[in-house]
């Protein structure tokens, strides 16, 4: 008589995860509990955040403090979809300096002729997912591309990346810090930046 080994396909996992009383549990093969993760995530990300009370501004001296205060307060509030604060980090380790018939990162951009961030950003992504092979990439990488480059990054690369999506088409943010290369950026590397 045979015996039921568990194997990939048969074994089953589970995750249990309690936020505050707030408990969920789930038992299955390791796609579903992922993808039921991901949802779980993504409840999460649209739940508001509950912020705690700021201490009051000082009483201005004068008409003029006090008007300047109410506007930076005012400025300062942040609207639209609370963010996850999820750090990925990438399994596999970001490998730059080519190999194993792959160009290096600074031996490929050499020839590029760009002329913004978004450029610049939509280029390593190219590098990253065309080039070496990667099929996820996280906004931390492509700083991480300027710095082996020996460029100053965006201060910001995500606010980078999010424009470069929202003015030009270039990228997609499906969300967990991952970026895409869409069909519009891809364009602008092949013909735009590296056109003779």
């Amino acid at each position: 008589m045979a015996e039921n080994k568990p194997t990939a396909d048969n074994q089953t996992f589970s995750v249990e995860i309690d936020l505050s009383a707030r408990s969920w549990k789930a038992t299955g093969t390791r796609e579903f509990i992922e993808e039921q993760f991901a949802r779980f995530n993504d409840m999460l990300a649209a739940q508001p955040k509950t912020r705690t009370a700021k201490p009051k501004a000082r009483k201005a001296r004068s008409k003029t403090r006090a008007t300047k205060i109410k506007t930076r307060t005012a400025k300062s509030k942040k609207r639209g979809r609370p963010r996850s604060k999820l750090k990925l980090k990438s399994a596999q380790p970001l490998e730059l300096k080519g190999g194993e018939g792959v160009k290096s990162l600074k031996d490929y951009v050499k020839e590029a002729k760009v002329h913004s961030n978004y450029e610049r950003c939509t280029l390593y992504l190219y590098y990253l997912q065309r080039i070496a092979g990667r099929k996820t990439v996280l906004h931390e990488e492509i700083g991480e591309c300027f710095r082996h480059l020996g460029l100053k990054a965006p201060a910001n690369i995500q606010v980078c990346l999010s424009e470069a999506k929202r003015k030009y088409k270039y990228v997609d943010m499906p969300g967990n810090g991952t970026v895409r290369l869409t069909t519009t950026g891809a364009n602008l590397v092949e013909k735009k930046l590296f056109a003779e």
